[in-house]
């Protein structure tokens, strides 16, 4: 009788001990499995939270890539809210992703912001309590493998000359150069489809402290090759013909033919960024008689009809 008695303690003990667990368990503190969906598409992602004397620390799986997490610091829980910051190292610089989460039971639900360029692109997040914490990368000998690079999400859009159709406001900001004045330009640029239905054309009306700018340009691009042909006519009559590689996705790297102009032998690049469906951005940089390139201007271009939907 006594040896029951002590068999049915001993039980009540162990359940008693598992709900005390339970039940003190962080509503937060673990791994959560799901899915991320951003301008990339659907990828599986995860989320580990670990509770600390100070708050939480944190870490996110990247978009791409199978091995390393991004570290989440200013982990902030109110009530069921959670929010998060993370920081990561891009060749454009540092990029943060800010995240906001709700927490409901065992789901945890919400977007990562990234502000990229003028442009906030969207990553959500749809996760379930999983299991224990993600190992470690491991190399030789069970020893902690190299941290790999975390990656943040890239425009990935279709190369097209009808990436370009339509109205685009635009901002640029240049120095004085041969090819034009200096100082701040603000206007629209509209492209339509040429009557051959095989090219666009495009019409410049600006403003700057000069008074107005009109330009004129026609562009084609020929999907086999990636190559984009854009040959403008500046307001001061000045021609340029630039051939671009766009066989990335997120930049155009332009080839453009010497210029004459005002008694100068000039060499010009230019790089065409794909911010997003809505915006890019355009870099120019300028070698005058063979002297070293310098920066002349740059410009954000973002599409008028999406621009009010987008902010």
């Amino acid at each position: 009788m006594n040896a029951r008695i002590q068999i049915t303690i001993s039980v009540l003990i162990a359940i008693a001990t598992t709900a005390f667990g339970a039940a003190q368990q962080d509503p937060l503190e673990g791994r959560w499995e799901g899915t991320a969906q951003s301008v990339q598409g659907e990828v599986s992602a995860t989320m580990t939270f670990k509770k600390t004397s100070d708050g939480y620390t944190g870490q996110v799986s990247r978009l791409r890539g199978d091995e390393g997490d991004i570290p989440l610091t200013q982990v902030k829980v109110n009530g069921g809210q959670i929010t998060a910051i993370a920081s990561v190292e891009t060749p454009n610089g540092t990029i943060e992703i800010k995240y906001q989460l709700a927490l409901q039971g065992d789901s945890l639900k919400g977007k990562g912001l990234v502000d990229f360029g003028g442009q906030t692109f969207e990553i959500a997040y749809e996760l379930k309590r999983g299991s224990a914490a993600p190992r470690p990368a491991t190399g030789q000998q069970g020893q902690p493998g190299p941290q790999q690079r975390p990656t943040v999400p890239q425009p990935q859009q279709k190369q097209s000359a009808q990436y370009f159709a339509g109205r685009w406001t635009f901002n640029w900001l240049a120095r004085e150069s041969p090819l034009g004045p200096a100082g701040p330009v603000e206007g629209t640029i509209t492209y339509t489809l040429a009557p051959d239905q095989k090219a666009l054309v495009c019409q410049t009306e600006a403003k700057s402290e000069s008074g107005n700018i009109h330009g004129t340009a026609r562009i084609t691009f020929d999907e086999t090759s990636r190559i984009l042909t854009y040959d403008e006519r500046l307001p001061n009559g000045i021609e340029i013909k630039s051939v671009g590689d766009w066989s990335s996705p997120i930049s155009i790297r332009f080839k453009v033919d010497p210029i004459k102009a005002g008694g100068h032998s000039l060499n010009l690049r230019r790089t065409i960024s794909i911010i997003s469906a809505f915006s890019y951005k355009v870099t120019e940089e300028l070698s005058t008689d063979g002297g070293p390139y310098e920066r002349l201007g740059q410009g954000l271009y973002t599409k008028a009809a999406a621009s009010a939907s987008q902010k």
